[in-house]
């Protein structure tokens, strides 16, 4: 990997802590495992506010918030997900 790539990585914030909730009830935009199955959301702050205005929004399930940055490379998501011990997207 070169250096350009390297400074790239470093410099996007991820979130240490993970943090559960029922996807009808993502308030935050960011990166959202579903701790059942091998699959993950990006929630923008757009996305936060249309998803707060809806009366529910389909099924109910467990997700974990594993940054709060919803540009994450899908490599950068699935290795937070494996140092977790989530489900890793494929």
């Amino acid at each position: 990997m070169n250096d350009s790539k390297v400074a790239e990585v470093m410099a996007t914030p991820i979130d240490r802590r993970v943090t559960f909730a029922s996807l009808n009830d993502i308030k935050d935009p960011g990166v959202y495992v579903d701790t059942q199955f091998p699959r993950y959301f990006r929630v923008s702050e757009k996305g936060v506010t249309l998803a707060a205005g809806a009366d529910g929004h389909g099924s109910e399930f467990t997700v974990a918030r594993v940054s709060s940055d919803p540009k994450l490379s899908k490599a950068q998501v699935q290795k937070l997900c494996t140092d977790n011990k989530l489900p890793i997207p494929e």
